[in-house]
């Protein structure tokens, strides 16, 4: 060890440790629940000392020099000093707590959905903590209706956070007192924390509707410069906007013709969207949808052990659940939710988003076939094994604190690795039929037009509606599962096109790990990738390939 490693880790977790204790769900989510019977504060003092942590953690990371630190220790100070700058530009520039009313109701229902989801506690153990949340959650509410400007609050984040918080009132209304039988001594309390707490959401979504809504008049887009800003210092790229636009074009071209060339093999006299489109005829029924993802997440996981693909960390567990209502208008098909890095059982949580039952018949439907045959299993070993859920698994298990938080920098590997893990599993058999591997490639075309779209949104002036109809008419996508994503983009700039953008790094990296090692079997390979964690691919270069 260097001779200032020490003080650099006692630095960084001091820093980590403040903010913890200030975003309580944050430190439910990393496993540490010391916390979980409170939700953060956000009046302009409570934003202003946290911002000051940000400011003397960045000064107090910057005074330690990477050439008085261990190779490990400087990978490390990189990921700290990307982390805190994220988190002040967000305080300075992004400004959320002023311009996304999902910021409140946000913290509000998956603070306590996490509580009750995530199983590291007895059930009334976990219940006396959303207690404790249930009644912070009207002050949160009213801490959001006085720091909302509305004038700068984006429309569409303005109607998500409405659909949103207007779905999370069930979590209220219907979940927890279901849950409340569980814990007779505190029921009572439950039962009335939970109806106060409908109701400060439901003046919550009327506050939106009537107040900012028709206000509303903020540009989602960060502009060009911050969005480089972004591909730099969070995901050490050296891409321009414009050569990343390039990029996604030239990826999705050469991804159409691909897409050409399987299909004349499956029908010479169809198009590729022709094929597919009939191809989202096949799907499960809205009943069968959750067992049918859940026996493509098991078979996936088989596959792996059986073809020696990558160790299966020991311990993990993962389950299936569907989405919660208030996370679907920004999840049209799946998601994953890791464990915390801090927790004593490693339990992900495979969300699948259902059919709601109240939807339109012709909403329904769309929903339906965007589940379809073609897509399933690429979707299940995305988020499950070989994909997400194992490698974050991995990643909870890297080094120290600071290299544990890397996924919080940036997505690149997070999400290149998911989706490298969907062309490797196609090339190893276990998407075996062509309908299935032109699914990929559709899945593969969607996140090229990722790329496109996270530039335009953000530093060429595309709408909403201009995003959705691209992804409708190029990419294939129903249009309400198109407007979930678009959605979701408007708000997550750079991290749409770390799908593709960072599968291709990893390729690279694949490529420099067999010349050096040429010997190595692909578990060997897989298992020293995934040991450094979720490291941008810059600083995993100099993890896996130093020495």
């Amino acid at each position: 060890m260097a001779k200032r490693d020490e003080e650099f880790y006692r630095r960084a977790e001091a820093f980590i440790e403040r903010m913890l204790a200030e975003a309580p769900t944050a430190a439910t989510h990393l496993g540490d629940h010391r916390y979980d019977d409170r939700l953060g504060r956000h009046t302009r003092e409570d934003i202003a000392r946290q911002k000051g942590l940000v400011e003397e953690a960045l000064r107090e990371l910057q005074d330690l020099l990477p050439e008085d630190l261990s190779p490990e220790g400087r990978i490390d100070r990189e990921v700290m000093l990307g982390i805190v700058k994220s988190f002040l530009r967000d305080f300075e520039r992004i400004r959320g707590y002023e311009r996304d009313p999902g910021y409140y109701s946000g913290e509000c229902l998956e603070g306590i959905f996490a509580l009750v989801v995530r199983d590291f506690a007895p059930l009334p153990e976990r219940l006396r903590s959303v207690l404790g949340r249930l009644r912070e959650v009207p002050r949160v509410l009213e801490e959001g209706k006085g720091n909302i400007i509305p004038e700068e609050v984006p429309r569409v984040w303005c109607e998500v956070a409405i659909e949103s918080a207007s779905q999370g009132i069930a979590l209220f209304t219907t979940l927890i007192p279901a849950l409340a039988e569980h814990a007779p001594k505190i029921k009572r309390e439950l039962l009335s924390a939970s109806k106060e707490a409908a109701a400060a959401m439901e003046e919550y979504v009327s506050f939106l509707k009537n107040e900012v809504l028709p206000k509303a008049s903020g540009d989602f887009a960060v502009g060009k410069g911050l969005f480089e800003e972004m591909l730099r210092e969070n995901h050490m790229l050296d891409y321009t906007a414009d050569e990343l636009y390039e990029l996604g074009w030239e990826l999705f071209r050469e991804t159409q013709e691909e897409m050409e060339r399987v299909a004349a093999g499956v029908n010479p006299d169809k198009s590729a969207r022709e094929i597919l489109e009939e191809a989202k005829e096949d799907h499960p029924t809205a009943e069968e949808l959750l067992d049918a993802y859940r026996r493509e997440m098991e078979r996936a996981k088989r596959f792996v052990i059986e073809r020696g693909i990558v160790s299966i960390p020991e311990g993990e567990r993962l389950r299936l659940e569907p989405t919660p209502p208030f996370l679907a208008p920004v999840i049209p098909y799946a998601a994953y939710m890791p464990p915390g890095p801090l927790e004593a059982v490693q339990e992900g949580i495979f969300l699948v988003t259902p059919v709601p039952p109240d939807a339109p018949e012709e909403v329904k439907r769309e929903r339906l076939r965007g589940h379809n045959w073609a897509k399933i299993p690429v979707t299940a070993l995305h988020e499950a094994y070989p994909g997400h859920h194992l490698q974050l698994c991995y990643a909870n298990r890297a080094g120290k604190l600071p290299r544990k938080l890397a996924g919080f920098l940036s997505s690149l590997f997070v999400e290149g690795w998911a989706f490298y893990c969907e062309e490797l599993m196609e090339r190893l058999g276990f998407i075996g039929e062509p309908i299935q591997r032109l699914g990929r490639l559709s899945d593969q075309l969607w996140r090229a037009a990722r790329i496109i779209l996270d530039v335009s949104l953000h530093c060429r002036g595309m709408s909403v509606e201009e995003g959705v109809e691209f992804l409708v008419k190029e990419a294939g996508l129903e249009r309400a599962n198109a407007l979930a994503e678009v959605r979701r983009y408007t708000s997550s700039p750079t991290q749409p096109m770390s799908y593709l953008v960072g599968k291709l790094e990893i390729l690279e990296l694949i490529d420099e790990f067999k010349a050096k090692k040429p010997g190595a079997s692909l578990r060997e390979l897989h298992d020293a990738i995934l040991s450094c964690g979720s490291l941008p691919p810059k600083l995993m270069r100099t993890c896996l390939l130093a020495g």
